[in-house]
């Protein structure tokens, strides 16, 4: 020590300035470029000793990142040169701080990241107790997932004011059976009684699943094959082998459900209260229906959006007009429904295959139209005929080429399981006989003396997701279409999601348009009064009959001049954009197919408001000036 203060007060001023923390500064930091260094010596240099001098961009560097001129940083490379030549830089002091308390830290119940609650004094509102808190159960032994280090073995300790009784968790606070989240976002997310996960590793995880339509199943997968680093697993005997470090699906998804709550209630400056009693996979559900029904009110935060890509404004005479278009098309995804047709109330449970106000429907006939009661056992009645279909029904699912169809067409999206791709039973079947007697069910008869039967034996499933969305790119709504995509959905749809004055579209681009403004004159609902309802072009071109005055004039998009580019001949705006947003939601088919209605609500929401900053920023980037439609902008307070 001698030495090296006898170097430092070589350098006047030196000596009195530096400080314990500003020298280990130095030392991490120049450890870390001595390859740099190196590269800057002589050729007969050996690499072997310290070098007296240092190159004079690493010299400018450690001045600036240590607050020190530059002949204070040559004094201190003249004093610690050595040690930092000696200094082993490999994954730095937190990486040899790390494996030190791996090797030694679990004896003495010490780790690196013990997680604490965030604070030390009791802030419950009332409570007069200014005392420090205190550990109330001793260290919890726990395993917290990271990004840097894998799967670790840590402790977490919790608080306890003996006045009020409350709990200090590391993310929340346990009062009257209530936990209240921390404002803010925590680094390590709870996600059961003893695991933790890193934000960033959930980041991760959100991030796959919004760009490779990675499901939770394959997410907990890769974690645990390439991240998890089974090397750092303590060989200690407080964590036996039989302690689990898997990433389990339900630890990602609970992961993904409380990373996108807080970070919605911290962009509305609110604090997220959850029940602290009860099962884990229920106790957020008050938080998503709130904020389904927030979504439904006042859609998307994107829902007021224009550019230079959706909004086209142009000179007309002395003053400005303005066309803002949306585009309207649906995609076969869902979730399983109640099985009679269009009730949109939820399952009991996704195993049910009726809601509970027509649960009863469980001990009736799976024939459609017959109302006979079931046999034991059986999902028919005692009509042979649809005996029969049960039958013919469960020996189809069981055979060889059934099962060879059904993977075929599991290919079709990514599967939930990349190893264990899921073959689900065909859920409705259906048979014809030939009879000239007709039969005695209602069910059976046809006018041209066939017996045609059909029979619901798994989950009806819902239709169509429709979706609305401008030629950017940019998604405006979603909504779950029960039984048919039909016009007077879209139409009621079009109504409530723009029912604030002065926010509906301009033009309104829909494959279907002909059928839609024909149900607009006959119900008199006066939208096009207002609104242009072309067909989008490709379909009018190749898909469409020609003949009706809807189809020949309405809607037809030659006829809406506004729509063409500046030459004439090019389209404006991209009317296909909602067909290639559905590719995007397509690939989400295998992880949305078990959801129950509210989970796939939220996590639906939730994709299509990251997929909209992603869609935004890059329409900043390529000049499209991205903004709100002044007085509609998006309230995320409501």
């Amino acid at each position: 020590m001698e030495e090296v203060h006898s170097f430092l007060s070589r350098i006047p001023g030196l000596a009195e300035s530096i400080t314990m923390d500003k020298a280990m500064s130095f030392v991490r930091l120049a450890s870390q470029l001595k390859d740099e260094i190196i590269l800057a010596q002589a050729a007969d240099y050996d690499p072997a000793t310290a070098p007296t001098e240092i190159p004079e961009h690493v010299r400018s560097f450690l001045g600036c990142a240590t607050d020190m001129p530059e002949e204070f940083v040559s004094g201190c490379w003249t004093a610690f040169n050595d040690t930092i030549w000696s200094h082993d830089d490999n994954g730095g002091s937190t990486g040899r701080d790390a494996q030190m308390f791996r090797d030694f830290g679990l004896d003495h119940l010490l780790s690196a990241r013990t997680l604490f609650p965030p604070t030390k004094q009791c802030t419950t509102p009332g409570c007069l107790n200014s005392s420090l808190l205190k550990d109330r159960d001793g260290l919890r032994k726990v395993v917290l997932f990271t990004l840097s280090d894998g799967a670790c073995a840590t402790y977490a300790v919790h608080l306890h004011c003996s006045q009020c009784k409350t709990t200090y968790h590391n993310n929340f606070s346990v009062c009257d059976g209530v936990r209240t989240y921390y404002a803010g976002i925590p680094d390590a997310i709870q996600v059961g009684e003893h695991q933790f996960v890193e934000r960033e590793v959930l980041s991760l995880f959100i991030g796959l699943m919004l760009i490779s339509w990675t499901s939770a199943t394959n997410a907990a997968r890769v974690y645990d094959t390439c991240l998890s680093k089974p090397e750092n697993r303590p060989d200690h005997k407080d964590w036996p082998p039989t302690r689990s470090f898997k990433l389990r699906i339900e630890h990602v998804w609970d992961g993904f459900l409380i990373l996108s709550l807080l970070e919605d209630y911290v962009e509305r400056n609110e604090i997220l209260q959850v029940p602290h009693t009860g099962e884990q996979n229920v106790r957020f559900n008050n938080a998503i229906c709130k904020r389904n029904a927030r979504f439904r009110l006042c859609g998307q935060p994107e829902w007021a959006h224009y550019c230079d890509k959706c909004m086209r404004v142009w000179k007309d005479g002395d003053g400005l007009k303005k066309l803002h278009v949306l585009v309207i098309d649906g995609i076969t995804i869902g979730h399983p429904c109640c099985g009679v047709h269009d009730c949109p109330e939820p399952l009991i449970t996704n195993r049910h295959r009726f809601c509970l106000g027509h649960d009863y429907r469980h001990h009736i006939c799976a024939v459609e139209g017959c109302e006979q009661p079931v046999e034991l056992t059986f999902m028919t009645c005692t009509i042979a005929e649809h005996r029969q279909l049960e039958l013919t029904h469960k020996t189809r699912d069981k055979a060889l080429f059934q099962l060879r169809g059904r993977l075929q067409r599991a290919t079709v999206s990514h599967p939930n399981d990349a190893f264990e791709a899921e073959v689900t039973a065909e859920e409705v079947e259906e048979m014809t006989i030939r009879d000239p007697n007709q039969g005695d069910c209602e069910a059976t008869k046809d006018p041209n003396g066939n017996r045609k039967i059909r029979a619901l034996f798994g989950r009806r499933r819902t239709h169509n997701e429709q979706i609305f969305v401008r030629p950017c790119g940019i998604i405006v709504a979603h909504a779950t279409f029960y039984a048919s995509e039909s016009v007077s959905q879209t139409v009621d749809m079009l109504q409530k999601v723009f029912h604030v004055e002065g926010s509906m579209p301009d033009i309104v681009i829909y494959d279907n348009n002909c059928t839609l403004y024909k149900y607009l004159v006959r119900q008199n609902i006066r939208l096009f009064d207002t609104i242009g309802f072309p067909v989008d072009v490709f379909h009018w071109k190749c898909k469409h009959a020609k003949d009706g005055i809807e189809c020949s004039y309405h809607c037809n998009p030659t006829l809406f001049p506004e729509l063409l580019g500046t030459d004439g001949k090019a389209w404006f705006f991209n009317s296909s954009v909602a067909e290639q947003t559905n590719v995007w939601l397509g690939g989400y088919h295998a992880i949305l197919c078990e959801m129950g209605s509210d989970k796939y609500d939220y996590f639906l929401d939730e994709m299509v408001m990251r997929k909209n900053r992603l869609t935004k920023a890059r329409l900043e980037a390529d000049g499209m000036l991205p903004d709100y439609v002044p007085n509609l902008s998006y309230n995320v307070a409501t």
